[in-house]
């Protein structure tokens, strides 16, 4: 009898536990911070994932922006402004992904909870082919960050340069930064957040 009773209790533990009910699945952490990507089918997609990623300050979409030499043979580039060159040689010299990476991890930890930074573009496609494009705007883009002596907005002119990979993803492959006289460009303020 108090074997009946003691295999009694173990059910009703288990049973009044819901150990063996289904929960609802969770989103990995890595799917969830991506609530603004699209699949980049298109050219559109992609600069609309570059805006949303800023806005969203989500370094790993940002980076998935760009090219990926795994799925292609296109290597990504960054051709700063001509006065940017000229003042941050050395930072612009071998500028890759983990330049723009570092880049956008440095300003993202200087801009606190709350504020805002978002990127507008105003341009055209001047080209758009089956597997590339390019893309002409006038940009401004912003950053309430905390680094004094260094302006929250930058503004220019810019050339994005993209390719459909392998995967059918369309990504920016190559970046020219143009400046526009008495502003302060996207290619100074990579300089200034790239230590």
């Amino acid at each position: 009898m108090a074997k009946i009773l003691q295999v009694i209790l173990v059910c009703l533990l288990f049973i009044s536990c819901q150990l063996f009910k289904t929960r609802s699945p969770e989103l990995p952490a890595e799917v969830s911070g991506q609530s603004n990507w699209k699949q980049p089918i298109t050219p559109d997609i992609t600069l609309e994932n570059l805006r949303n990623a800023i806005y969203d300050r989500n370094t790993e979409n940002y980076i998935r922006c760009f090219i990926d030499s795994n799925f292609s043979d296109k290597k990504f580039t960054f051709i700063p402004t001509q006065e940017a060159q000229v003042q941050y040689p050395e930072i612009f010299r071998n500028w890759n992904l983990n330049s723009e990476r570092n880049y956008f991890n440095n300003i993202k930890a200087n801009v606190p909870s709350g504020n805002v930074s978002e990127l507008i573009l105003s341009g055209s496609f001047q080209s758009l082919g089956t597997d590339s494009a390019v893309y002409y705007a006038t940009y401004l883009v912003s950053f309430q960050h905390t680094l004094k002596d260094v302006p929250q907005s930058a503004k220019g002119n810019l050339q994005f340069y993209l390719a459909s990979d392998r995967n059918g993803n369309w990504a920016i492959y190559k970046w020219i930064d143009l400046k526009i006289q008495n502003e302060f460009s996207w290619s100074e303020l990579k300089a200034k957040f790239s230590y």
